[in-house]
């Protein structure tokens, strides 16, 4: 029997995740069944229970580290040189806003943290990260463009950095359920955030 490539198992979980994604998205983590995600895979019960040993427990925190995976890339990627607050917070709003299944998904996996404990961590693991990359984005540009010291910039973008977080949440939540959302009004108040902090 050939040896499977690591790269072959890799592809194989992420389509099984893939698909365990839509399931979710139509059902939520709570109610998607075991059978629904085989069903959508295409693949048997023993080739799912193959990659994801532990099921559908394992498959949601799967699915839920790939969402919060893709909210920090974006928001890695986002970055132009030189760094401009204004121009990083819009350009990730405006990367969410084009991938609506992953801004749901966010909502449906921020709801999930609330109950499940390896949801929680994954999602904490998370947050500590985004905010680790926001406090170095900004507390580089403070040092550059603001002329703060050091220790003023670290002072000044712990404030600071949690209301980009909230504006980057808040997009989430608001995008997702409110309706008429306004998504350019939200890109004004984001700006007038950004601005803020000049």
């Amino acid at each position: 029997m050939p040896k499977v490539s690591e790269e072959y198992r890799r592809n194989r979980r992420r389509s099984v995740v893939d698909a365990a994604t839509g399931c979710f998205l139509t059902e939520g983590y709570r109610g998607a069944s075991m059978h629904e995600i085989i069903a959508a895979t295409g693949l048997s019960a023993g080739a799912i229970y193959n990659h994801f040993p532990g099921g559908k427990s394992e498959l949601v925190v799967a699915c839920a580290r790939t969402a919060l995976d893709q909210v920090f890339d974006l928001a890695a990627q986002t970055a132009s040189a030189p760094f401009d607050p204004e121009s990083w917070l819009v350009g990730v709003l405006e990367s969410l806003a084009a991938q609506p299944r992953l801004a749901r998904l966010l909502l449906v996996t921020w709801g999930e943290a609330a109950v499940d404990p390896e949801v929680h961590g994954a999602l904490g693991s998370h947050l500590e990260a985004l905010r680790g990359l926001i406090d170095d984005r900004f507390s580089a540009w403070a040092v550059e463009q603001l002329g703060l010291s050091d220790r003023e910039a670290a002072d000044w973008v712990g404030m600071f950095s949690q209301a980009v977080l909230s504006v980057l949440q808040g997009w989430v939540v608001q995008s997702q359920l409110l309706p008429g959302f306004a998504h350019e009004a939200y890109l004004d108040y984001a700006r007038t955030i950004a601005a803020v902090g000049e």
